[in-house]
């Protein structure tokens, strides 16, 4: 048995995750991570979101509350640049709250 060359636990684990066609999966989950965060600590009030959903770069979000809405619409540019500078890439080109 020849030996080939080794790769790092990372490299293969990333090599894993293309070749399975989960990066986009992942993103996801990291965009509704980092959006739960941001609005928990913004609106002190619990979870505020009812649904998520981001396709083609636009993070589309179901608020229970009227008001959090109203008040999270007006810094919709702001949380947009946020997110996409937590993520570290510029993956929300839109925020939609319904």
């Amino acid at each position: 048995m020849k030996r080939e060359a080794t790769r790092s636990i990372g490299e293969a684990i990333a090599a894993y995750v293309q070749e399975s066609h989960l990066e986009e999966g992942l993103l996801q989950a990291r965009i509704f991570t980092v959006w739960d965060r941001m609005t928990v600590g913004s609106v002190a009030l619990g979870p505020c979101t009812s649904y998520h959903s981001f396709k083609n770069g636009v993070l589309t979000c179901r608020i229970r509350s009227s008001v959090v809405r109203a008040h999270l619409q007006l810094q919709a540019e702001a949380i947009r640049l946020r997110l996409n500078a937590k993520l570290k890439g510029a993956y929300v080109n839109q925020l939609k709250l319904t």
